[in-house]
């Protein structure tokens, strides 16, 4: 049983898959057409057939026409295909993906129409924004002519079926998925992941066709679509992966010598400081306007922080008041380890790991192919075992070009300059090889060069996938890698 539940989920999971094939965009404007032309086509057989569903379709809200490919073997079973959803009071059309799967008994192929008709404005809206159905059909058809009965439907909607070709003879349990298709509905939604203008002017339906934007978010967003802007899906989720080596500064030290409470002390100097760095972060998003993207980030930071020591011996020695020389010499044992000598300790490899939390906004504006963003971002590490905790500030203004590459989606080249300014506050023990002196320390880190630049690029797979990839370099000791992987909806 288990093995069976397993296939027929598989075989759902890749049926379902195909609906998020990018349909080229040379072919959107023909396909259009052809799915006008069969709705109408549909309706006019409907109506020759059963006269009163004219005025079925004159009082309603709207409808939806749908044609199917269907395959059905003794076991499992589907259809897809492609519809149109009519808004009759707002005249606008909406363009569906549709996916049928079925389990149950029985064979068939071919092809149908169906015919749905709307008369409660909520169930109309609840199809729209995409919906999961499921029911039992008892289905017959042989070439246009047939026979089917389902349920699950619901009030509020009338439903007609319009066999084409084929034959079917079949009792299932059937699950249809219905979404928009958003390479063929002009709904404003760019095929990039920014807000720009002029890009997106050849997937248009044109003016028969009134753009809506069919989601919450962003605020003002009908308005900006009206003037002529695509924008990219309201909310997104990514993953973010950054590893960064960069020289820093040390200020503020303090020190404690062999038990003695922290001071700042002249006669202890950190020099070669730096840090490697490794973050994974879970970044989420929602543009707030249609220029203003906010978003949230959780995750991991794992690194080292290498610093040499440097030792004045006499200026140890009048901290801890021994005074070396004299008849008889002093014996303190530090006197011939630290007089009149300087020295440097063993590197210090300061490791550190924990949690980051981060905020931020984007600006960001695009004409024709080219566009502008200037993210600006705040974070915060939380280290473990409390000895390290970090600020982190980020500007990083960007400006580039999109190239089409077809059904391939499109590539934003980007460059830029990256200015980042980091606080870390480091403690730690260090001791001399022999165990004679015992330093506790807590110094101040901060990122030797605020400036770098960086090249870069973001990939829209399609409207839902992106994978951009940046260096950060040439200038200043730092160095940066950064790739990430979102998913907007």
């Amino acid at each position: 049983m288990r093995k069976i539940l397993t296939f027929l989920i598989t075989v759902l999971s890749l049926y379902l898959l195909g609906a998020c094939a990018t349909i080229p965009v040379e072919k959107r404007a023909g396909l259009r057409e052809e799915i006008n032309q069969r709705a109408e086509d549909a309706i006019a057989i409907l109506v020759e057939r059963n006269p009163e569903l004219q005025d079925d379709l004159d009082t309603s809200v709207g409808y939806f026409v749908g044609q199917l490919s269907r395959t059905k073997v003794p076991v499992v079973g589907g259809g897809s295909g492609l519809g149109l959803l009519y808004d009759r009071e707002a005249k606008t059309r909406t363009y569906m993906n549709i996916k049928r799967f079925d389990v149950g008994i029985g064979l068939g192929a071919g092809k149908f129409r169906v015919l749905i008709i709307f008369h409660d404005r909520g169930m109309f809206e609840k199809f729209k924004s995409g919906i999961w159905r499921s029911g039992i059909a008892l289905e017959s058809a042989v070439g246009e002519k047939g026979s089917t009965t389902i349920s699950g439907i619901g009030e509020g909607a009338t439903l007609y079926i319009l066999p084409e070709t084929g034959v079917a003879v079949k009792a299932t349990a059937r699950f249809v998925n219905i979404t928009v298709n958003e390479d063929l509905t002009d709904t404003g939604v760019s095929s990039v992941s920014l807000p720009n203008t002029g890009f997106s002017v050849r997937d248009r339906q044109g003016e028969d066709a009134p753009r809506v934007w069919d989601y919450k978010l962003p605020f003002m967003a009908q308005k900006v679509v009206d003037m002529g802007y695509d924008l990219p899906l309201p909310y997104g989720i990514g993953i973010i992966y950054a590893k960064v080596d960069q020289d820093q500064l040390i200020d503020n030290l303090r020190a404690g010598i062999n038990g003695r409470e922290k001071e700042p002390f002249e006669f202890v100097s950190f020099t070669n400081a730096s840090s490697d760095s490794d973050t994974l972060q879970l970044k989420l998003d929602a543009w707030l306007f249609p220029f203003m993207n906010v978003f949230a980030m959780l995750g991991k930071v794992d690194g080292n922080a290498p610093v040499d020591i440097d030792l004045d011996g006499n200026g140890m020695l009048d901290h801890l008041g021994i005074t070396c020389g004299g008849i008889p010499p002093n014996p303190n044992p530090l006197c011939p380890l630290l007089q009149d000598k300087t020295f440097t300790l063993p590197t210090i490899n300061a490791s550190f790991s924990g949690n980051i939390y981060g905020i931020g906004m984007v600006l960001a504006g695009g004409w024709n192919n080219w566009f502008v963003t200037i993210p600006f971002n705040f974070t915060y590490a939380d280290m473990d075992g409390n000895d390290t905790e970090g600020l982190a500030y980020t500007v990083t203004p960007r400006f580039g070009r999109v190239l089409n590459l077809g059904s391939r989606g499109n590539l934003a080249l980007f460059a830029g300059g990256n200015w980042l300014k980091t606080e870390l506050t480091v403690e730690g023990q260090v001791s001399t090889p022999d165990g004679l002196i015992v330093i506790d320390y807590t110094i101040d880190q901060s990122n030797k060069d605020r400036w770098n630049l960086l090249l870069g690029y973001n990939w829209d797979i399609n409207k839902r996938w992106s994978w951009s990839l940046e260096y950060n370099g040439f200038i200043g000791s730092r160095e940066a890698f950064i790739t990430s992987v979102t998913w907007r909806f």
